[in-house]
This record gives C-alpha cells, structure tokens and sequence, in this order.
C-alpha cells in the first residue's frame, strides 16, 4: 500500500510502518546471535511481521530486524529495511528465513539476488486490509513449524490471536451513536484512512460508517472534511493525549463543524501498525469510543 506523503509525526510514523518508505538504519554494532544453531535463524524486513513473529512467542528466532520494529526486540540489530536492505549487515547476520512486506516498487532486486545467491528463504505478503492480516496467520506459523519451530506453543498462540479475533471484530450497537466517521492519522494535513483499506476493514466490523468513499490512505484539505461534514472525527496519535490534543486543535480549525461533529484523540500506537497487533488497536479503539459514549450519556442525564 502507498500512504500519502504529510508532515505531520503521525504522518511519518504510518510511512514508515505501512510501506517501509524510510531509508537508512542506524549504525549500532551487529552482535552474535544467541538463536540455537539448528533452529531457523530469521531477519524480519517489516515492522507488522516482527509483530507476529512476537505475538507467536517466536521473537528469540529474530536475528535482524528493521529500525521501526516493536520494543519487545530493540536487541537485535538492525539491517536497513525493505527500501534500503543493508547487504553487509545481512551477510553478518546469516539468516535462514527473511521476512518482507513488499512496498509497491517491490522487493529490492540486490536483496533477492543475495538471498538467492546464499540460499535464504524468502516469504513476502502484502498487508492492505484485514483479510491480508488473516492470510499472515494462517501462513506465516506454517512457515516457522516448517522451518523446525515446535508446533504446539505457536498452534496455541495462533488459537488465541483467533479467539481475539472474534471477539474483538464484531459490531458494537452502541456505536451507531457516532453515525458516519472519518479516522485520520495525520492533521498537517489531514490524512485519512479510505475504501479498502485494513481500518477501514475494522470500521466496518465494528458496525460504523466510514465517510470518506475515496480509497487508499489520501490526504484531506479542511474544505473536504467541512463537505464530508462527518458526525465523528477520530485522530490517531502516538498516544491518547496527544491524539486528543490534535484532534482539539483541528476542530478549532473546523470550528463551523462545532455544532455537529465530535473530535476524538486515540491512542493510534498499535492500530497503526497492520499486523497481528492490530487488535491491540482495535481494542484500544472499541475502549475510547465507549467511554466517549458514557461521558456523554452522564453528561445528557
């Protein structure tokens, strides 16, 4: 997927965990991996599948990984990214198996020529909507149990993400109260989550209405959302405090929409990342909403 370019922090933060659009990586030693020589020894090229990779209890497997990867592996070094894949770091690292979620331009030809060249396996999936993310977990514990991970402790982690799943992506009645929505992560410019896209998927699951029947990830001017005149604005942030803090600062901007719509801050951390973490920002989410609902049911009553 290719979000469109902004300058707002939010902005970044979605460019470089939805496509990969950085380039670079820092210059920390490589160390010596402590993976056990007979188990497969991976380099994750993607933020969301170095999520999974820990949400299937797999993480001590990673040998190399992005600079925008999850905290939980801020110990393994890091090896460029999908645009920018450090070759020599790589060599160092020896991985078995490489993980990639191709951007639109593709995978880097050198990357797959040295893969090829060194006998690295290499599994690549897109991540756009929900059904992607699905695909992930169906394929991706197949591949480690493949590759020689023990079975059962991922087949039970998979059950659980599942079991979540269920319960997390069903409808909310309540939510028919904020009638039609506009997500955002980013306000200089706005910058939106359309049509077909994984949040959009989430919207959906949750029984709201997205407002913006553009597709993709495009960026807003004030006079599109005072059209679109939502009944909910939701911005995403790094966390709820900051969210709600731009959120507060747009609806000044939009002042004309006061009357109508509802701006909301929500922490965006993990919802912005389209893996299997994405519950965790689903939850995150389905909770913010509510307690916008209650406070303004006590406030009415």
């Amino acid at each position: 997927m290719q979000p469109s370019h902004g300058t707002s922090w939010l902005g970044v933060l979605l460019m470089g965990f939805l496509a990969g659009l950085f380039t670079g990586c820092d210059r920390t030693p490589v160390t010596s991996s402590k993976v056990a020589p007979s188990a497969p020894r991976i380099v994750s090229l993607s933020p969301a599948l170095t999520q999974a990779l820990i949400d299937f209890d797999c993480q001590a497997l990673l040998v190399g990984r992005t600079p925008f990867a999850p905290g939980e592996v801020e110990a393994v070094p890091v090896v460029g990214d999908l645009l920018a894949p450090d070759l020599e770091r790589l060599l160092v690292v020896s991985p078995t198996l490489l993980l990639v979620q191709p951007a639109s331009s593709g995978i880097d030809p050198d990357l797959l020529a040295l893969a090829k060249t060194r006998g690295w396996r290499l599994a690549s999936w897109r991540i756009d909507r929900i059904s992607d993310i699905d695909r992930i977990v169906e394929e991706l514990p197949a591949l480690l149990i493949e590759e020689g991970v023990a079975p059962e402790p991922v087949r039970t982690k998979v059950a659980a993400w599942r079991r979540r799943s269920l319960e997390l992506l069903v409808p909310v009645p309540a939510f028919s109260e904020l009638g039609d929505v506009v997500v955002l992560y980013g306000v200089d410019p706005p910058s939106a989550f359309g049509r077909d896209t994984y949040v959009d998927d989430v919207l959906s699951a949750l029984g709201l209405e997205n407002a913006l029947q553009r597709s993709g990830y495009p960026e807003l001017s004030l006079e599109d959302l005072l059209v679109l005149a939502p009944r909910t604005v939701v911005v995403l942030g790094r966390d709820e405090h900051t969210a709600q803090t731009n959120a507060d600062e747009l609806a000044l901007r939009l002042e004309s929409l006061g009357g109508t719509t509802t701006f909301i801050g929500a922490d965006g951390s993990k919802l912005l990342i389209p893996g299997t973490g994405v519950l965790d920002g689903v939850e995150a989410l389905r909770a913010r909403l509510q307690g916008v609902l209650e406070m303004a049911s006590g406030g009415d009553s």
